[in-house]
């Protein structure tokens, strides 16, 4: 249920798609702090998430370019990667897993660090330089219990390779955070959003909201009243968190194994290389308000954002 990403090139400011190899580390010799929460197996409503707007936020909306004649006498347009916006609902059976409690932590991720020798977070841009590159593997006491982010998605692979885990799929993530298609959830908590169960952002510049009483991150579990039905914390708010999942547009690109009773399919997923890989759950600089089903998304793999982090999910035993 992994998924190998081909060599991309690289914009400016963004990592290298080809990270060192981290070999598996056995499990004696892994410090792991990470609580793992069984899922039990169960059938969800995978594809974009229409959830209306709330309380009368209207959704933002860009400037729509000029027609003219030269569109008028375009026969035909380029593919573009509609990120998956086009998809039409459909079900997949998930089978019982096991994911962390919690977002991995910069004190997890440090010790990934010191394990391995693997690369530091860090872009070579100005804002990055802003306390949110890393110079060393020393992890300020402050900052210990925080979502490490800064990490691709490569970087996330290692660091769960390491520890013997594996990314979770979307469709596990997705039971995780908002249960079964019958459970009728928006929310990790519930049908209604709450503005003080999470750490978010805010439409209007400059995006950072300390109403919540962080303006950054916050330490993984700082929201337990945003627990998911699992037990799960931060699952909307924190850190936006990277799949396993590749981000596709067409159902035909998705691999499972066959269908079940009510149509699902059976532990789908969606295999690389692909342009975008699937992410979820927003992040202390995402507004839910205007488009709280845009915690749906798809961020380019080789990137590094100081929005971006991950947990880790398992099979059973």
């Amino acid at each position: 249920m992994r998924i190998l990403f081909g060599i991309m090139l690289v914009a400016c400011g963004r990592s290298e798609p080809v990270a060192p190899t981290v070999e598996s580390t056995p499990k004696e010799e892994v410090r792991s702090d990470a609580v793992m929460v069984t899922i039990e197996a169960d059938v969800v409503q995978m594809g974009p998430r229409n959830v209306p707007p709330i309380e009368a936020v209207s959704r933002p909306r860009g400037k729509v370019p000029p027609q003219n004649d030269s569109f008028r006498t375009v026969k035909s347009e380029p593919w573009v990667s509609k990120g998956g916006r086009g998809l039409n609902p459909r079900l997949v059976s998930v089978g019982s897993f096991q994911i962390d409690q919690t977002e991995v932590t910069r004190a997890a991720y440090a010790r990934f660090l010191n394990a391995t020798g693997y690369r530091l977070p860090h872009v070579s841009e100005p804002w990055a330089d802003d306390g949110w590159n890393w110079t060393s593997t020393e992890v300020p006491d402050e900052w210990a219990n925080h979502p490490v982010v800064m990490v691709s998605f490569y970087d996330a692979q290692a660091y769960c390779r390491w520890a013997r885990k594996r990314l979770p799929t979307e469709a596990e993530w997705q039971l995780a955070a908002l249960g079964s298609k019958d459970s009728g959830y928006q929310y990790p908590w519930g049908v209604r959003y709450r503005d003080e169960l999470l750490n978010h952002g805010r439409m209007e510049a400059p995006n950072f909201d300390e109403t919540d009483g962080f303006l950054r991150t916050a330490p993984v579990g700082s929201f337990p009243g945003g627990r998911s039905a699992s037990g799960l914390d931060d699952m909307f708010g924190n850190a936006w968190e990277f799949t396993a999942d590749a981000r596709i547009d067409d159902w035909g690109h998705a691999r499972h194994k066959g269908f079940g009773a009510r149509g699902e399919m059976i532990d789908a997923f969606a295999p690389g290389p692909g342009l975008r890989v699937a992410v979820r759950g927003g992040s202390y600089y995402f507004d839910f308000r205007p488009n709280p089903g845009g915690e749906w998304a798809a961020f380019v793999p080789e990137s590094r954002r100081k929005t971006s982090g991950f947990r880790c999910a398992s099979d059973l035993p």
